[in-house]
């Protein structure tokens, strides 16, 4: 099962650095560098509370679907790394804020 490391303090699928999220989707459609991805899957705490709480994936979940067709892991819509980084360098409020730190152009 795909694994998505997370530093992404503010989303409420992240539980220690983990994903929990049982499907994560990777945006960035055309993107030709790891700033113009992002995780479409983020919801930030504020609004929506812990919801890594209420999840039974710890940290590995079905699927990552990715829409980055330049990213050289992209096949079928989807990633075919079993394990990506997700993240920013900056607070994150939205999702277009979070970063697929494992994008390679093709």
């Amino acid at each position: 099962m795909p694994k998505i490391n997370c530093s992404v303090e503010t989303c409420s699928y992240n539980q220690n650095k983990y994903c929990c999220a049982s499907i994560v989707n990777i945006g960035g459609k055309g993107s030709v560098i790891t700033e113009s991805t992002c995780c479409g899957t983020f919801l930030n705490k504020l609004g929506y509370s812990n919801l890594a709480q209420y999840t039974e994936a710890r940290g590995e979940l079905d699927a990552i679907l990715c829409r980055v067709e330049t990213c050289a892991y992209h096949k079928d819509e989807h990633c075919t790394l079993n394990e990506i980084e997700v993240g920013s360098l900056k607070e994150v409020e939205i999702y277009t804020e979070t970063d697929c730190l494992s994008f390679e152009r093709k």
